[in-house]
């Protein structure tokens, strides 16, 4: 009986921390913002309540390069954010002579309060970040084309959440877009960091060879699914033999998109040292005008002050 009772209280300790870890990870996802930056680099940022980056990932091909060699996860986000800028002047993402700089700016949570909240101090870093090394340049909310607002608006959806779900269904091959839109923000938040934590990432110079091969392998398998479907539907006896062809069909479908991305990432990999190389390229390219233009930052700054705030200042 004693042997009993410490067994039980044993579980009951371990259920009681496995609620707990649930509840907290429950928390921190509900509290998590998804931010994204535009400057030409793009890149998509997880940020927790404490304002520490949780996630970081490119957006495009500039944005691997300039990721290449940063590793943003645990640092503060004004001090990413600082990192980021420069790193995009010393690889010459952005060039110190333009006559102004815009880094065009999302932030999404599922407290609509705390998403504004982020972005705003997102975009003081920024402002800061460019006052600082005397550039004429600001952050902005992100402008979406024509296009994608529509299809938000046909959705129901602002463009942030959409441009959110679309991220998340590169992430998951088997996430649908009508599954997606009735997800929450913290949900779709949750796919796209474990993708990244499980190195299923696929690099940005293959998004559109992958998404067009899968969306291929989909519309075959949706087709031969709603064949056997309606062959069941339609059956009056026995469908056991449909419906194993039916299971075998689905267990296919998921090895050869689990192939298909194994594949990809392979060839992400050797696109990703590529992007290294990119990296000491680029830097040593923009060298003697970055050298130069860190010389005179601080007379730089001091003559355009009131232009870099008066820029920052007007409305977009």
């Amino acid at each position: 009986m004693k042997r009993f009772k410490l067994i039980s209280s044993f579980m009951f300790l371990v259920a009681l921390v496995t609620i707990i870890i649930g509840c907290t990870g429950s928390v921190s996802a509900a509290t998590d913002t998804y931010v994204t930056l535009d400057i030409n680099p793009s890149v998509e940022l997880i940020v927790n309540r404490r304002e520490k980056v949780v996630y970081a990932n490119a957006l495009n091909e500039d944005g691997e390069v300039l990721l290449a060699e940063l590793d943003l996860i645990g640092m503060d986000l004004d001090a990413a954010i600082e990192l980021i800028i420069q790193t995009s002047i010393e690889l010459g993402f952005i060039d110190v002579e333009s006559e102004e700089v815009i880094v065009s700016i999302t932030a999404l949570a599922k407290d609509p309060l705390l998403g504004e909240k982020i972005r705003n101090k997102v975009k003081e870093h920024v402002n800061h970040a460019f006052e600082n090394r005397g550039i004429i340049g600001r952050g902005q909310d992100k402008a979406f084309v024509p296009d994608f607002v529509a299809e938000a608006e046909s959705y129901g959806v602002t463009p942030g959440f959409l441009f959110l779900v679309k991220a998340a269904m590169f992430a998951d091959d088997e996430l649908t877009l009508e599954v997606a839109l009735e997800m929450e923000v913290s949900e779709l938040q949750a796919i796209i960091k474990s993708t990244r934590e499980e190195m299923k990432t696929i690099a940005q110079g293959l998004r559109e060879e992958f998404l067009t091969a899968k969306e291929a392998l989909i519309t075959e398998f949706e087709a031969e699914k709603a064949d056997l479907e309606a062959q069941i539907e339609a059956a009056e006896g026995d469908t056991t033999e449909l419906e194993n062809e039916l299971a075998a069909l689905i267990e296919a479908f998921k090895l050869d998109m689990a192939t298909l991305r194994a594949e990809f990432l392979v060839e992400s990999e050797a696109l990703r040292l590529e992007y290294k190389l990119q990296v000491q390229a680029r830097r040593q390219l923009h060298h003697e005008a970055v050298e130069d233009f860190l010389n005179d930052m601080e007379q730089r700054r001091e003559a355009i002050k009131e232009q870099i705030q008066e820029f920052q200042n007007k409305r977009p």
